[in-house]
């Protein structure tokens, strides 16, 4: 399953880029997600309240999360989202099936 990393670097993870390069960071980040059996695709860093985003191709979201844990615990992110791609006309499709839902006290 493909799932996207969105971040905003914390303090200390932005001292850290000053000290490092584009090249240094995604080799690092390579090196993490093949321990897992994952690949790393497109890192892009961004302008704006997020500081990069990565795509990671990984078995399920379980592994995902185990690198989100481990991101988080080096203390270079402020915010770290996970956010899976999903399949929207399995959504649509669902939400078809499941109809109407009642508000509340007017089951």
């Amino acid at each position: 399953m493909k799932v996207f990393f969105l971040g905003a670097y914390s303090a200390a993870g932005m001292q850290g880029m000053m000290n490092s390069t584009y090249a240094a960071r995604v080799s690092a980040v390579k090196k993490m997600v093949e321990k897992v059996g994952g690949k790393l695709g497109t890192v892009t860093y961004l302008q704006g309240p997020f500081d990069v985003i990565a795509d990671v191709e990984v078995d399920d979201y379980e592994t995902a999360s185990g690198l989100h844990a481990n991101m988080m615990l080096s203390g270079g992110w402020d915010e770290l989202l996970i956010l899976p791609e999903m399949n929207v006309d399995k959504a649509i499709s669902a939400a078809k099936t499941a109809g109407g839902y009642p508000m509340p006290g007017q089951e």
